[in-house]
């Protein structure tokens, strides 16, 4: 978690100012610990701790995208795992994925993610910001 807010969160705009921010997570133990919140107030940044069970209210896009999205490339992966015609390494292991077998599964389980749903989130973010 620190190397993510010194590397990734610093560098959005605003960061390298040290603009006030927020940063809203979930109670994960790395989001929360004496370090992270000596950081966070370092750079500037207040955290925001989202309590446990509240996701489906605070984090629409995991419950509603992101989830169905990781079950259907769960699917994809499990599809190919079976196939029998995978290449093996010289000990007899299943050599990983290409590039290009990965992106397909993003394709395909990026389609079968519900479009309404994106578009609903869509208008409820637009209405938010307003």
């Amino acid at each position: 978690m620190k190397l993510w807010l010194e590397k990734v969160w610093s560098k959005h705009p605003g960061g390298l100012l040290k603009k006030p921010s927020l940063l809203v997570c979930n109670q994960f133990k790395a989001h929360v610990t004496e370090s992270t919140k000596r950081l966070a107030t370092k750079l500037k940044m207040h955290l925001a701790v989202i309590p446990g069970g509240l996701t489906r209210q605070l984090q629409p896009l995991d419950v509603s995208v992101n989830k169905p999205f990781k079950g259907f490339m769960h699917e994809e992966w499990a599809k190919w795992i079976e196939a029998p015609t995978h290449h093996v390494t010289p000990a007899g292991r299943v050599k990983q994925p290409s590039i290009s077998n990965v992106c397909e599964w993003v394709k395909n389980s990026w389609q079968r993610v519900k479009s309404e749903t994106n578009v609903s989130l869509s208008k409820n973010v637009a209405l938010a910001m307003h």
